[in-house]
C-alpha cells in the first residue's frame, strides 16, 4: 500500500521540524539538551504541526517503548479513561527515566476528566510527564495550564506552506500545475496535512 505523504515527510528531528519562533527552538534545544521536560501544553490550528513536534520530542528524550502511552484524547476523553488507563500507566516505575503520556486532541476532554487529570500530573509528575495538543487552548481548564509550559504554533505564512507542498510533489515526481496547486493551498490553508492528503488522492 502507498504510504501517506503525510507521514513519509512527517519530519522526525528537531533540526528537521519548521519552527516558526527562534525562541521555541531555542527551547526545545534546551528540554533535549537536559534530557527532560515539564508538562507541555502545545497549541495551534490543525495542520500546524503539534502531534509532529510532540512525537519528535518524546524521540529526541529517547523515550520508548513501555515508558510511552499515546492516546487520542477525541475517543479516550471520559473521568473513567483518565483513572483507568492512564493512571495505571503513569503510576508504574518507568524503565528509563521517566515515562511520556502523549495526549492529542486534549480539547476534546470532559470538563471533570481535566480535573482529574489535573490530580494525575501531580501525584506522578516524579515519574511521567504529560503532551497535551490541542487546537482551542480556551478548552483547556486552568489548572492544566498552570502546570504546564505552553507553546502555541502558529500557521506557515502561505509562501512556506506552498513551498512545502510543492516540495512533496517534486519529490514524488509529480508535475506541478501552479493554477491547479493554488485551487488546493486555498482550500486547505493552513492544514498542510489536509493539502497533502488533498494532492496525493488527486494526484496521477
Amino acid at each position: 500500500m502507498k504510504k501517506l505523504w503525510t507521514e513519509a515527510y512527517r519530519p522526525d528531528t528537531v533540526e528537521g521540524y519548521v519552527f516558526r519562533d527562534e525562541e521555541q527552538r531555542k527551547q526545545i534545544n534546551e528540554w533535549v539538551s537536559s534530557g527532560s521536560i515539564p508538562h507541555v501544553l502545545l497549541s495551534g490550528s490543525p495542520g500546524t504541526g503539534k502531534t509532529t513536534l510532540a512525537k519528535i520530542l518524546v524521540k529526541a528524550l529517547g523515550v520508548q517503548g513501555h515508558d510511552f502511552m499515546m492516546l487520542n484524547a477525541s475517543r479516550t476523553n471520559s473521568v473513567d479513561d483518565v483513572r483507568d488507563r492512564i493512571v495505571n500507566f503513569a503510576g508504574t516505575i518507568p524503565f528509563g527515566d521517566f515515562k511520556i503520556v502523549l495526549l492529542d486532541e486534549g480539547d476534546y476532554l470532559s470538563h471533570n476528566a481535566q480535573a482529574a487529570l489535573r490530580g494525575v500530573m501531580e501525584e506522578f509528575a516524579d515519574n511521567c510527564r504529560f503532551i497535551i495538543t490541542c487546537n482551542y487552548p480556551n478548552k483547556i481548564i486552568p489548572a492544566i495550564h498552570s502546570r504546564s509550559q505552553s507553546i502555541h504554533i502558529p500557521k506557515l505564512d502561505r509562501v512556506a506552506f506552498t513551498e512545502r507542498v510543492a516540495t512533496v510533489l517534486i519529490s514524488e515526481g509529480v508535475d506541478i500545475d501552479l493554477d491547479t496547486l493554488d485551487i488546493y493551498i486555498s482550500a486547505s490553508y493552513p492544514d498542510l496535512r489536509k493539502c497533502l492528503n488533498s494532492v496525493q488522492q488527486n494526484s496521477v
